[in-house]
């Protein structure tokens, strides 16, 4: 990624620190299903991102939580991935 897409990483690993931190969050996080939903969610937690943000950055970006967890069942990660098919 280049260094413009840094703000968008950043807003990434905000989002998975609020799911981290905030069971209500955490909640609406695992219950999303659609890329609409995780983009409301995201948008109701005061990040600006889109769907296509989110697809360029699962398939090219890198946050510390690509490794710090290794479940499917807790990684935010590994769910957006499945979220958004990447």
């Amino acid at each position: 990624m280049d260094r413009y897409s840094q703000p968008l990483l950043d807003a990434l690993d905000h989002l998975c620190h609020q799911v981290e931190g905030d069971p209500d969050v955490e909640h609406d996080f695992y219950a999303a299903n659609t890329p609409e939903e995780m983009v409301n969610l995201a948008i109701e937690t005061g990040i600006l991102i889109d769907a296509d943000d989110f697809r360029a950055l699962l398939t090219s970006g890198d946050t510390e939580f690509w490794t710090v967890r290794g479940h499917d069942q807790n990684n935010p990660i590994v769910h957006l991935k499945r979220i958004f098919r990447r």
